[in-house]
């Protein structure tokens, strides 16, 4: 059995597999290429769902509340007026937050979320996580793996053996491009804008009319989502609270809207996301100008007050393939399949990824039947992710060819054939 593990990114996939490792006994060390201990989280909502409940109530020992129950979903129209579409509700909270939550129960990281740490339990693993560590290449050595690891500061390269390798550094993973060479993420022809503005910086009527609500709002084959997020720090009272709100917009690639949008106050051009605070100040008022002709006036006053939004680019990203090596190289989460944001299944596919790796782990299945689960359950929500996209973004005619395609795939995955 497998003890000393790499895990290649300190994604939510890669802590999440970290912490059920080392729970088993595993020897975990994670390589996180970014330098900074304290990753910026945009204080960006996430929602949370079923697979990512499951893993919580097993392994988290963190006791903190840390979501915020949204009714889901209501429909408003542009005069502000709203329209129930079912009375389910929305179990959200913030990326941040959540991180900080993970890396407490991983290696003990403290933070103003998660001030004291979960004491680790005899029958646990060692666990390190290590700052600015890029893994730059793997191989096989029969046995064990090794990796190399460059280090931000100095550039030196080290070679760190294991016996298990999972590959947690998300779509623009080093590794799966080595691994399949061929696999490129495809842009899905579309961005999103995103920000949060605190509850109590916002007008009394326009808070109180989105507070913990998922809210949507449709226009011109272009739309934008609303839900009630904790802030990074775990703040969860009303008014100390985060209106979160993401606005999808069609955006032609290599054009001139593009090229601005994407190129920030200092200008610099970026290529996947324009981080917040570094938006082109032009380029922001442009926006709000649309949000106030566009969307209802309580909606528009929340962007509004929003002092650091930021844009993002979606990508479709699918690999054919999460095993390696013979078992001993593992693909999770983005690295593996990319979903498009509009489902918010992301972390549920990083979940879902690590429930059923336990499984593997725990001799229940082979890691070749672990990939065949992992590749079709990413397969079927990147299908229905389109769905959803294309409600907002196209026609009805597209919106039902998306549908039929991701029916078909479920069928054919329920008779083995796909």
């Amino acid at each position: 059995m497998a003890k000393d593990t790499i895990i290649v990114g300190g994604s939510i996939a890669g802590l999440m597999c970290g912490i059920m490792l080392k729970h088993h006994g595993y020897n975990v060390t994670i390589f996180e290429k970014e330098p900074s201990k304290s990753r910026e989280g945009y204080n960006a909502g996430i929602k949370i769902g079923p697979d990512v409940q499951d893993f919580l109530k097993k392994h988290s020992r963190v006791p903190r509340d840390f979501t915020i129950t949204c009714k889901a979903p209501v429909k408003f129209n542009i005069d502000g007026k709203a329209k129930p579409e079912h009375k389910q509700t929305m179990t959200s909270t913030s990326w941040g937050l959540l991180v900080s939550i993970l890396r407490a129960d991983f290696d003990g990281l403290t933070s103003k979320a998660v001030p004291i740490a979960p004491k680790a339990e005899e029958r646990d693993g060692n666990a390190v996580f290590r700052n600015g560590a890029k893994v730059t290449d793997v191989r096989d050595f029969g046995n064990s793996v090794q990796v190399d690891v460059e280090d931000a500061t100095s550039h030196n390269i080290q070679t760190v053996s294991g016996d298990l390798v999972i590959v947690a550094d998300g779509s623009t993973s080093t590794l799966r491009k080595i691994l399949l060479p061929d696999v490129k993420r495809q842009y899905a022809g579309y961005v999103s804008w995103r920000g949060t503005v605190q509850e109590a910086a916002v007008d009394k009527q326009a808070s109180q009319t989105y507070a913990e609500k998922f809210a949507f709002h449709l226009m011109d084959r272009n739309y934008i989502l609303h839900y009630t997020i904790p802030t990074d720090d775990g703040n969860v009272d009303p008014g100390k609270r985060l209106h979160n709100w993401i606005w999808y917009q069609p955006l032609a690639e290599k054009s001139e809207g593009m090229n601005a949008i994407f190129t920030d106050m200092n200008g610099i051009r970026h290529h996947g996301t324009v981080p917040r605070g570094l938006l082109e100040p032009k380029v922001w008022e442009q926006q709000k100008s649309l949000a106030s002709a566009t969307m209802p006036t309580d909606l528009a006053q929340i962007l509004h007050s929003t002092s650091a939004p930021f844009v993002c680019t979606i990508y479709d990203l699918l690999s054919p393939r999460s095993v390696f090596f013979g078992g001993k190289v593992l693909l999770v989460g983005d690295a593996l399949t990319t979903i498009r944001p509009n489902a918010g299944m992301s972390t549920t596919h990083a979940a879902y990824n690590c429930n059923e790796l336990e499984k593997m782990i725990e001799g229940k299945q082979t890691p070749y039947q672990w990939e065949k689960a992992v590749l079709s359950f990413g397969a079927a929500q990147q299908r229905f992710a389109m769905v959803i996209a294309s409600f907002g973004l196209d026609s009805k005619l597209v919106m039902v060819w998306y549908t039929i395609r991701w029916l078909l795939l479920l069928l054919g995955q329920k008779l083995g054939l796909a």
